[in-house]
């Protein structure tokens, strides 16, 4: 071994072990939330010795869940309502920080103080009005209703990553794009769009993430059991008195998967995103 490489395992160290450390705390509620939902509903009501702790796992509970819970529909609800606002909302804010990128005018600076204020304002307040609101125009307990909600609440922070991604491309290409006669559409979604992809996916996973998580709007504006989404949904299988743990474990972990694998097929591109963003023009 060389002694350079023998000086350095011991600072290699003092990095792996508080690293290792960290990913354990971060990574053991899930790996225990996954166990628990593998339990036998026998073990979880018994003290059980730590010699048979994996005695009996199964499905039971996965199976459970999926008979008459009506969590399959709670998760295409979200499903259906994340994918929805998401796609809105990288739509209007490519379109939006495209011209806040691009373009001058004279309200530019007005609109992007407004932009960012809007996130200043802690969203629960808003609840009343919106709920008032839509009771009058028949939005409540809807799927539009709570679409609009989800887009306002994740366009201003869309814009301005948009925009900071836009920023970073070179206005020649957009004049080269003219001069072969591409309209303003056409540059954004036929040259800017797939130059900025990295940064759009960082944008479409945060505000999918930011929908998919979403709990007090949905329910307070869905009231319908059909129309739940996933996290009300799980939030009634918690009982007054009694409360079956591996049914609630096994849907927190069924909860999980649609953004564990986003985030396992766009890694690598979410990460150019995030460095890209960070370069400023």
């Amino acid at each position: 071994m060389r002694p350079d490489a023998a000086r350095r395992r011991p600072r290699d160290l003092l990095v792996i072990l508080p690293t290792f450390a960290i990913l354990l705390v971060i990574v053991f509620p899930v790996l225990w939330m996954v166990f628990t939902s593998l339990r036998p509903a026998t073990a979880l009501a018994a003290q059980v010795p730590w010699s048979r702790y994996f005695d009996g796992l199964g499905f039971g509970a996965y199976a459970r869940l999926f008979q008459g819970s009506g969590f399959a529909r709670y998760i295409g609800n979200s499903l259906l309502v994340s994918c929805v606002s998401t796609l809105c909302t990288v739509v209007l804010a490519s379109l939006a920080g495209y011209a806040l990128s691009r373009f001058s005018f004279r309200l530019r600076e007005t609109i992007l103080v407004v932009v960012i204020a809007t996130q200043l304002l802690p969203f629960v307040v808003l609840i009343t009005p919106l709920y008032i609101a839509f009771g009058e125009i028949g939005l409540l307990d809807s799927y539009v209703g709570l679409i609009l909600v989800y887009v306002a609440m994740t366009l201003p922070l869309a814009i301005y990553l948009v925009m900071g991604y836009f920023n970073t491309i070179p206005r020649v290409l957009d004049e080269a794009a003219r001069i072969d006669g591409c309209s303003t559409l056409g540059v954004i979604f036929r040259v800017i769009f797939p130059i900025a992809l990295p940064g759009i996916v960082t944008v479409t996973v945060t505000t999918f993430i930011a929908t998919w998580e979403e709990y007090f709007f949905a329910s307070v504006l869905m009231t319908s059991e059909k129309l739940k989404t996933v996290q009300v949904g799980l939030s009634s299988f918690f009982g007054e008195y009694a409360s079956d743990w591996g049914m609630i474990m096994a849907a927190a972990t069924v909860a999980t998967i649609p953004t564990i694998v986003l985030f396992s097929v766009v890694q690598k591109r979410l990460v150019a995103g995030m460095a890209a963003g960070s370069v400023k023009e």
